[in-house]
């Protein structure tokens, strides 16, 4: 049975929803996932900051995708949204983004963890500088996988 509505003269009523079509399905940007997710759940931009413990603020920057959150926010993130928002890595420099993403840590600390300076992580990234053989054990073993065998080109 459908329920009725009915409005009283003289009381404002303000009713949200999104706008069609401002949640596409194909948009893969991690400002989609967070704006489809808080619209799967039904919760506001206070409420979603909260289990991010960031500010709304901020959390609507990022679901206009004006700038992107702090990489120590991504385990949060990637908890609340129940996936990782990027693509599979298809190079090394984007599955140490990744990593670095997925363990909420600075280019300074990946860089101390394989035991470089923060200057080569950096080129490892972007794709600039291809790791010796001598590194590959400790980013084998941060990455949970053998680069040598999964981006073989990438490296020396």
């Amino acid at each position: 049975m459908d329920t009725l509505l009915f409005l009283c003269p003289g009381i404002p009523l303000h009713l949200k929803a999104p706008m069609p079509g401002s949640i596409r399905a194909e948009d893969d940007s991690l400002a989609a996932h967070l704006r489809r997710r808080r619209s799967e759940l039904g919760l506001t931009l206070g409420a979603v900051a909260a289990l991010l413990h960031a500010d709304p603020k901020a959390v609507g920057s990022w679901e206009r995708g004006a700038q992107l959150p702090f990489v120590s926010t991504y385990p949060a993130i990637i908890q609340y949204l129940g996936r990782e928002p990027w693509a599979e890595p298809q190079s090394l420099g984007a599955a140490l983004l990744a990593e670095r993403r997925r363990r909420g840590i600075e280019v300074l600390k990946a860089a101390a963890l394989v035991g470089v300076g923060e200057g080569t992580w950096r080129r490892w990234e972007r794709g600039e500088w291809k790791p010796g053989r001598q590194k590959l054990p400790a980013l084998d073993q941060l990455l949970g996988y053998t680069i040598a065998e999964r981006f073989p080109s990438e490296v020396r």
